[in-house]
């Protein structure tokens, strides 16, 4: 609620703010190599995947989108698990203690200049990334500020604040799982490194 009747000077109050979760080391070393042996086995069952559902067609990662869901292998169901139990720690920010359930899962295998443009995740709540594997300078996940392309920016902006950043970066960090409501414009820009970008995303409802 704005309070205005206390209000005797101008205040600047927040609103609707932006939820991220993020934790570290969700997996172990061990526990994450078993991932990157079975998601390049995959790789190369489905080869490069669904490149049809992408603006970035070519340009995008290799995937299994829509092809297979990593949550119907037994190796992948440690992460899906701690990832539940990291998504409803986030929900209860939201006022919600409910119980949630992954809907869908599946890697992208990126290499240099390949990229994924603004996109959201209809028809869940939560959507979340993990970090399988990441090579230097391997670039992170770019979020975009909510409704940042509806409305004209203030005139001569001279520096940043929070008020009007329009993006927030997720640094690319091994076993790091970020999540982030399903309706949050994010991307991935192409970079230059050595090797191969992994990533694990999962849709929750």
């Amino acid at each position: 609620m704005i309070n205005i009747n206390e209000v005797r000077r101008g205040v600047i109050q927040e609103m609707f703010p932006t939820g991220l979760y993020a934790m570290r080391d969700l997996l172990s070393a061990e526990e994450n190599e078993i991932l990157v042996r079975k998601i390049l086995q995959l790789e190369g069952i489905f080869g490069r995947g669904n490149l049809n559902d992408w603006l970035s067609g070519q340009s995008s990662p290799s995937n299994c989108f829509h092809l297979s869901s990593l949550k119907d292998y037994l190796e992948f169901q440690p992460l899906i698990d701690r990832t539940t139990q990291c998504v409803e720690e986030f929900a209860r920010a939201y006022g919600s203690d409910a119980e949630y359930f992954c809907n869908d899962a599946w890697y992208n295998v990126y290499t240099p200049g390949q990229y994924q443009e603004f996109h959201t995740h209809p028809n869940s709540i939560f959507s979340c990334v993990y970090f399988v594997s990441v090579p230097e300078n391997a670039p992170g996940i770019y979020f975009k500020r909510p409704n940042s392309d509806c409305m004209y920016p203030p005139k001569d902006i001279s520096r940043v604040t929070p008020l009007q950043d329009r993006h927030v970066t997720a640094p690319a960090v091994e076993c790091a799982l970020v999540i982030f409501r399903s309706d949050l414009q994010h991307s991935v820009p192409p970079g230059s490194f050595d090797g191969k970008r992994i990533t694990i995303a999962m849709n929750f409802d």
